[in-house]
């Protein structure tokens, strides 16, 4: 019926937008990841990001590493820099 809301059951975007992410999404999202960690020229810059992706400090991956926190964030912006120049070719 027109006018009808599209939330309502049975058609609209309740179909359409869910909470969960398609397999082919997920699927896309850890090729990308794979890629991105990859494109890093080596394993500290890889740990370095996987542990920014978690959530840790930089004066946390600064202490795990032995080096300083300064070291981590000029670490942290290669990465970037990295992964800009890896999304915008």
């Amino acid at each position: 019926m027109r006018g009808d809301s599209v939330y309502t059951e049975g058609g609209g975007l309740a179909e359409v937008a869910g909470p969960e992410p398609t397999p082919a999404l997920l699927h896309e999202l850890a090729e990308q990841h794979h890629q991105l960690l990859q494109a890093l020229e080596d394993d500290t810059l890889r740990k370095i990001a996987l542990w920014k992706m978690e959530g840790w400090t930089g004066q946390e991956i600064a202490d795990k590493l032995g080096i300083t926190r300064r070291s981590v964030e000029r670490k942290v912006e290669r990465i970037r820099e990295r992964w800009k120049a890896e999304l915008n070719p």
